[in-house]
């Protein structure tokens, strides 16, 4: 019999006022040299009280400016390599994701800190960089702790909280490419993992109608799922309870330098037409559900609200196919044409 080890948060709190929690989690780690990554705008908002309250705990505080790899190779030299056993990244998606690369390069603790609820990235050993103007995945350690304070993140831009709810709700189409790779080609899965990724998803969808993602509660209940989804990622070695053939039409859609979309926007109008072929061909889905909760909580929906055209979704939708193929979605599954993603996006009202 084999046995899987896997890594996962020694602590997460979720709630108001939790950020408090910061400077307990760093004693219970044993910590005693921590860094500080964030950016000018947070650290006036929030990480400036942190750093007094840590004190000497804090060997030095850094401003992440972009998500690169020549940032981590920065921050890490201007450490003066000494020996940092944590890193407290507070902020949005690039500083978490610099903060993830560089607790993992030296090999330190990694306590998020998130400031909005953008994507799950908050709590997934996964980082999104852009190098010569394309989008790069890194694998890393997950988190050792996630404090996600609704008193700081409900203050963070509306949209990035509907950003957010897509990235969640596009795990339904992701678990469902999963789950054709195991049926048609026999692709290893993790039940786990993906109940962890569509159960938090499913639960959203479920309550669509009384949703509000400025109450604090409803708040609560994304960051969960969120926080699940990173752990689902954790648990199955790689992103797929998370990212399927939605997220490949995001990332054709960076790869081409199309729209004005954030990834959940951009994933969650994905998931509607994925969805959408999963319903035609495999009698499994509800795009029109989907659609609706997006709309329920004003995100885009339409391809003009993230500033794309028809014959852009369309390049992208076909471009999504010739990208991350060994990753086995419904894509390979139907090979849909131009004209079977046309008739798609006309039908969910998407262009």
């Amino acid at each position: 019999m084999k046995f899987k080890t896997v890594d996962l948060p020694f602590y997460v709190y979720i709630g108001e006022g939790v950020i408090s929690k910061v400077e307990r989690i760093l004693k219970k780690l044993s910590s005693q040299s921590v860094i500080i990554l964030t950016d000018s705008i947070v650290y006036e908002i929030v990480a400036r009280s942190i750093e007094e309250k840590l004190g000497d705990f804090v060997f030095k505080t850094f401003f992440v400016e972009e998500a690169k790899m020549d940032e981590v190779k920065r921050i890490i030299i201007n450490t003066g390599y000494n020996d940092i056993d944590a890193v407290v990244g507070i902020g949005g998606g690039k500083v978490l994701d610099v903060s993830k690369v560089v607790a993992s390069e030296i090999n330190a603790a990694f306590i998020s800190v998130p400031t909005t609820a953008s994507h799950d990235g908050i709590a997934s050993p996964v980082a999104s960089f852009k190098e010569n103007g394309k989008p790069i995945s890194i694998t890393t350690n997950p988190p050792a702790a996630v404090v996600a304070d609704v008193d700081v993140i409900k203050k963070c831009p509306i949209r990035l909280i509907r950003s957010g709810y897509g990235d969640l709700i596009s795990n339904v189409t992701a678990v469902k490419d999963w789950q054709l790779a195991r049926d048609l080609i026999g692709e290893d899965y993790s039940e786990v993992a993906a109940s962890m990724a569509i159960m938090p998803a499913e639960l959203m969808l479920s309550k669509a109608k009384e949703l509000d993602l400025t109450i604090p509660q409803h708040l609560t209940m994304l960051l969960r799922g969120l926080i699940m989804s990173g752990v689902a990622i954790a648990i199955a070695g790689s992103s797929r309870p998370a990212s399927g053939s939605e997220h490949r039409f995001s990332h054709a859609l960076d790869y081409l330098g199309y729209g004005s979309g954030t990834h959940g926007e951009q994933v969650a109008i994905g998931a509607i037409v994925m969805e959408y072929l999963h319903e035609k061909h495999y009698g499994r889905g509800n795009w029109e559900l989907i659609k609706a909760s997006l709309e329920k909580v004003a995100a885009p929906t339409k391809a003009k609200e993230i500033g794309l055209n028809k014959e852009q979704v369309l390049t992208a939708l076909m471009y999504a196919k010739k990208i991350r193929k060994k990753r086995y979605t419904i894509l390979e599954a139907v090979n849909p044409s131009k004209d079977d993603f046309e008739i798609a996006i006309e039908k969910t009202g998407i262009c």
